[in-house]
């Protein structure tokens, strides 16, 4: 046995007895919250989520579209909600954590196709408690005295339609619709005794599009509230802290607000929390007193009046009192179904970066749930199904993603080593320069950061490259001194595009790491030696903010590497991402 396999024989041992002593070190299981999650794809399954009450449910389906809850109402005149089997309690359930509600507005009511006001709310319900759960009763209908509350809806009022309709003429040409000429009006209006701070109207903006001015109203409203699309989201930060927001469509990002509930004390549970409809006399009754849309028009009631004095009271009543009646807001339409996209949970705290992981294999469900996206370039998971495919601008610029991590690093003091990361992605193809990689780095325990950006760049006429420093450069690869990592069998020939790349962060503990590379899921992998942290500047406390990035040119003032627009988009196909607190064998 020579030297160097006698090394590369120790390194494997060290990584062997690492994993052993650490996976042994690791904290009891929790349950695990993503059980919880639901994408409503299989028509014979909600579980744990049904929807009441079953009284004011005209029918609920999961296989009238396929991904989709389809409700319709009954016209009984009750909110109707979705909501898991039982409560949550913050002892098995601690924050932080994540709760993402999707929903499809109903598109044939954003058309206008009535002659009626197309009114509804649908959104977000949180339910909290922070009693003891001891005291709960095990009756969902009997909540606990001391509960709170809040709903933020997506609210639509008024009509349009491809042929001009009454709808609400008091929103027309306000602040309330954005200036549309068109009578109606789209917004977030949230409600409750949990946060006043968020109740009323979001003022969350949105554009329409058509003649101006125009008195047959506007073609199309886009954006914010009128999306198709629409996202909620509730951060748990701690069990006084939230923040509640909303997205809309697959546009990267959140209106997020922060929520303080110490006054109350520390939460205990959630009551409810899932989809809610609002289908009681909340819409005609309160929301338009709040927005002041039943107060008889001035020129209505002057009208009414000269009629009296000419004596013609009497006779026009009729006809007065059915305008009046013609402008004021009218209940939910019982004819519209409302959709359910999904409800996921996800843990997001240092201990649990591995839920952050994706295998972006449900199409529709974009990169923003667990990832901030950013840059120069289009996330998402419809054109390639099982990927996440980033479609990159074709300009001078950059992109990046990154996980929604409650935390600046990777603690290794809060769960311990071995942690991997791993990607596999199909690269853009042989036409022109591309790179990928990982900004990362670490913490030594002075607190000290030791930079690191390993990943891969394709060099035209000289093929795919390992860097673990990245310069703008497209025909240059820098290597970092410090870490100075080798890859003693030799580098493996990989892809320029067309077929899987894999690539894998290696820490069996917190003195050493590694890199490997692979070019399918049933190749080898072939690794880096080994860097020993621990000798060089004592170990790795915390393992930086991982973000994946990639560069198109050389930034500000300098010049792009020939990837172009039409007809040369570079596209990454990204098959997964994972996270994981183990080694692979």
């Amino acid at each position: 046995m020579n030297s160097r396999t006698s090394r590369r024989v120790a390194e494997s041992l060290v990584i062997l007895l690492a994993w052993c002593a650490a996976a042994a070190a690791q904290p009891a299981q929790r349950p695990d919250i993503r059980k919880l999650s639901q994408h409503f794809i299989d028509a014979r399954d909600s579980s744990p989520w049904h929807f009441v009450p079953a009284g004011n449910i005209k029918d609920v389906s999961l296989s009238e579209h396929r991904g989709l809850v389809t409700l319709r109402e009954a016209g009984k005149g009750q909110d109707i909600k979705g909501l898991l089997k039982s409560p949550l309690r913050l002892d098995d359930y601690p924050a932080p954590w994540e709760f993402h509600l999707g929903i499809l507005q109903n598109h044939l009511g954003q058309k206008g196709l009535s002659e009626k006001q197309i009114n509804y709310a649908i959104g977000l319900n949180l339910a909290v408690t922070f009693s003891d759960p001891k005291t709960w009763s095990k009756d969902r209908s009997k909540p606990p005295a001391d509960l709170k509350s809040l709903q933020l809806f997506v609210v639509h009022l008024g009509s349009i339609g491809e042929n001009y309709r009454l709808g609400i003429p008091a929103v027309r040409r306000t602040p309330l619709n954005m200036g549309d000429h068109s009578p109606e009006v789209y917004m977030f209006y949230g409600r409750g005794d949990l946060a006043p701070n968020l109740n009323g109207n979001w003022k969350f903006p949105y554009s329409w599009v058509g003649p101006d001015p125009s008195d047959a109203g506007t073609w199309s409203k886009r954006g914010g509230p009128a999306d198709t699309m629409i996202r909620f989201r509730v951060s748990l930060l701690s069990p006084t802290s939230l923040q509640i927001g909303a997205g809309y469509g697959d546009h990267p990002g959140w209106r997020m607000r922060n929520v303080d509930v110490s006054k109350f004390g520390a939460i205990t549970g959630i009551w409810e929390i899932g989809p809610i409809i609002s289908l009681d006399k909340w819409i005609p009754s309160v929301l338009a007193r709040d927005l002041k849309l039943n107060e008889t028009p001035a020129w209505l009631e002057a009208f009414r009046k000269r009629q009296k004095v000419l004596g013609k009271g009497d006779a026009d009543k009729s006809t007065l009192d059915a305008i009046k009646k013609s402008l004021q807001v009218e209940p939910p339409d019982p004819r519209f179904g409302y959709y359910i996209d999904y409800a996921t949970f996800h843990a997001n705290g240092p201990a649990d970066i591995d839920q952050l992981s994706d295998e972006f294999n449900i199409p529709g469900f974009l990169a923003d749930r667990k990832f901030y996206v950013e840059g120069n370039g289009i996330c998402e998971t419809h054109s390639n199904p099982g990927h996440m495919t980033v479609t990159l601008f074709g300009h001078n610029s950059s992109w990046a993603m990154c996980p929604i991590l409650r935390a600046g690093a990777v603690d290794f003091s809060v769960r311990k080593p071995p942690f991997e990361i791993e990607t596999s992605f199909i690269a853009p193809g042989d036409a022109a320069a591309w790179n990928l990689w990982w900004n990362v780095g670490m913490f030594d325990k002075a607190k000290k950061f030791h930079q690191w950006q390993p990943g891969l760049k394709f060099i035209p006429g000289k093929g795919v490259r390992f860097f673990d420093l990245f310069n703008v450069e497209p025909d240059q690869v820098s290597r970092n001194r410090e870490l100075n990592l080798q890859f003693a069998a030799g580098f493996p020939k990989l892809p320029a595009g067309g077929k899987p790349i894999g690539m894998l962060i290696q820490i069996p503990d917190k003195d050493h790491l590694r890199i490997g590379f692979r070019t399918d899921a049933r190749s080898p992998w072939v690794f880096s030696e080994s860097f020993d942290a621990g000798r060089a500047f004592g170990g790795i406390a915390k393992f930086s903010y991982p973000c994946l990035v990639s560069f198109t040119g050389r930034g500000v003032g300098g010049k792009g590497w020939g990837s172009g627009n039409y007809p040369g988009f570079q596209k990454f196909q990204i098959d997964y991402v994972r996270f994981r607190y183990g080694l692979t064998k």
